[in-house]
């Protein structure tokens, strides 16, 4: 038969000698069996357990660990992506390169429309590319000139 069932010995024990030892040995395996069913269920989680602990830490170290690598993004005279390279600390953008941020900068500032919430979206845009000096000039322009008066005209 495929699936029989092993006999287990936990131990040399004399042979049964009465009724009663043949029972009381009976009954010392079954309990013997449930004992080592238990123990062995319980190194089992007591595994589990530790295998969780070091992986969910090794997690936790990992996610906490920043890795932020900068690309470039080279882009044809109609804003198409050519070429997507890891950036290196000396790089030098083209002039078309900086023609189109240029353009696309000047395009979000000066653009008008009649919706305001895609104006503001324009002018978050705008922000983005400025450092913290050029958000400041860009923010009294923004008071002097007022663009969002003009909205929906």
């Amino acid at each position: 038969m495929i699936f029989r069932r092993t006999v287990q010995r936990y131990g040399a024990t004399p042979p049964p000698e009465t009724p009663f030892q043949r029972a009381g040995q009976l009954w010392d395996e079954r309990i013997g069996s449930a004992r080592v069913q238990a123990r062995n269920w319980r190194l089992m989680a007591f595994g589990c357990l530790g295998l969780t602990t070091a992986l969910s830490g090794g997690l936790l170290w990992q996610s906490l660990q920043s890795r932020v690598v900068p690309y470039v993004v080279e882009v044809d005279r109609l804003g198409e992506a050519k070429a997507i390279t890891p950036a290196e600390a000396g790089y030098h953008p083209t002039d078309p390169q900086i023609a189109w941020f240029l353009s696309r900068f000047i395009s979000d500032v000066r653009s008008v429309s009649l919706d305001p919430v895609l104006m503001r979206q324009e002018w978050l845009s705008a922000y983005d590319f400025t450092t913290k000096r050029g958000a400041v000039f860009l923010g009294d322009y923004a008071r002097a000139a007022d663009p969002f008066g003009h909205v929906g005209e």
